[in-house]
């Protein structure tokens, strides 16, 4: 009986210790505070089901963006991979990264926006509201067509 009590006790030693959370130092970095800046942005669509997209910032959460919003995050001067991810039903949708040369004389802008149902991180040459505003031109109102019915004779 000795034996097989101490079979059981090491398989379950064993399955239990696999089971077990590692602990380590690693430190989140902090988005908060840098020389350089980047303002990433949620740009609305026509195809955009209005889900809150994760950004991630070298691969660590920085950010959470709502339809319309947008979050600056302090980095370091150099490259860094902005990318994203959105919570669905079946799990996570990872949307890929789009690389970002900071440097402390110069702010970037990255827009987040889907297009042809293709969600995509993209790097702006200027802030999306200038950039909106400059795309748009002023439409006039249009009159509204009347045309008139024959009426059956026979009615």
């Amino acid at each position: 009986m000795s034996p097989r009590f101490t079979l059981a006790a090491i398989a379950a030693l064993i399955a239990l210790t696999g089971c077990a959370k590692n602990t380590t130092a690693k430190q989140e970095p902090d988005f908060t505070s840098g020389p350089t800046r980047v303002t990433v942005t949620h740009i609305p669509t026509k195809t955009d089901d209005g889900t809150k997209v994760f950004v991630t910032v070298d691969g660590s959460d920085a950010g959470v963006l709502a339809t319309g919003q947008s979050i600056e995050v302090h980095l370091p001067a150099g490259k860094h991979q902005v990318g994203g991810y959105a919570r669905s039903l079946i799990g996570r949708v990872t949307i890929p990264p789009v690389e970002v040369t900071t440097s402390p004389d110069s702010e970037k802008y990255v827009g987040y926006t889907v297009a042809k149902l293709k969600p995509a991180f993209s790097e702006l040459n200027e802030a999306p509201s200038k950039a909106a505003n400059a795309d748009a031109k002023p439409q006039a109102p249009q009159e509204p067509k009347i045309t008139e019915v024959p009426q059956d004779p026979q009615a």
